[in-house]
């Protein structure tokens, strides 16, 4: 079954995460020509990434990082030019390719998030963003990335959040039940996909299919699957494009994104 997914996710994020964007503002999509265009245009889309809330850019150098989950590569660039040398990993083999055809200092591995090919406390950094809750088994690939990192390392992972104000407008339902599951105390669960009539909006290939998995977390159920870490911090953020750019720019700091917006970024301490 996981080998299954793992192909379907493989051959489906060949198509660059992030190529519907490239359309948008006037690229070829997997052109590398284009990247500083996009790069410019994905630091100004989420300029929470800019500075070190997030990743801590201005103390990189000297540390061993990695990357799991590539997309079109902007963080593998900025990573790779703050740090001087970043490993990136990628299930699918497009997204491998395209890093190694555009960030310099790049060492591209193809891998599973679920059994990366490298040995227990190896990395001092961690990032993976947008990526694990298409894996499959989201407690599992936190595992995996957990066991790589050096003890006093960092694991900085974004997932889509379940309570996000998108989940209750397209999936009301499902989102309730989910509420009444996590005040039960029954949030442990790892591994359902959302059906893909939800995981459509948010993400779709260039052909406008949906992933062939896509998982949402919460606070409590990402506290309880790191419960051996040393501390977690969640912190919730991101708001649509539905909304014209500036007005999207000025709600990222609102009671909206900060409550129920569309990510959770995970900062994580072995």
């Amino acid at each position: 079954m996981q080998n299954d997914l793992q192909q379907k996710n493989s051959e489906y994020w060949s198509a660059l995460c992030g190529s519907r964007a490239a359309k948008k503002i006037g690229l070829e999509a997997g052109d590398p020509s284009g990247v500083d265009k996009f790069d410019a245009w994905f630091f100004n889309f989420y300029p929470y990434l800019l500075g070190d809330q997030f990743i801590p850019w201005s103390s990189l150098r000297g540390n061993k990082v990695i990357e799991i989950g590539l997309g079109y590569g902007s963080v593998s660039r900025r990573l790779s030019t703050a740090n001087g040398q970043v490993v990136s990993v990628d299930v699918a083999p497009g997204a491998v390719n395209f890093a190694r055809d555009t960030a310099k200092n790049c060492s591209p591995v193809r891998a599973s998030a679920l059994e990366l090919p490298f040995p227990t406390d190896t990395f001092d950094l961690l990032v993976s963003l947008g990526c694990l809750h298409h894996t499959g088994d989201l407690a599992g690939s936190l595992r995996e990335c957990l066991r790589i990192v050096k003890p006093g390392g960092k694991l900085i992972v974004m997932v889509y959040n379940r309570f996000s104000y998108k989940r209750w407008i397209v999936s009301p339902v499902d989102t309730i039940k989910y509420l009444l599951r996590e005040r039960r105390g029954e949030y442990t669960n790892s591994g359902r996909s959302a059906p893909r009539r939800v995981s459509w909006f948010w993400d779709r290939s260039p052909t406008g299919l949906a992933p062939p998995h896509t998982e949402f977390a919460s606070h409590a159920q990402l506290r309880y699957l790191l419960k051996d870490a040393r501390s977690v911090e969640v912190v919730t953020v991101n708001i649509d494009s539905l909304f014209k750019e500036q007005i999207r720019l000025s709600l990222l700091n609102s009671w909206l994104s900060r409550r129920l917006g569309l990510d959770l970024y995970v900062t994580v301490q072995k």
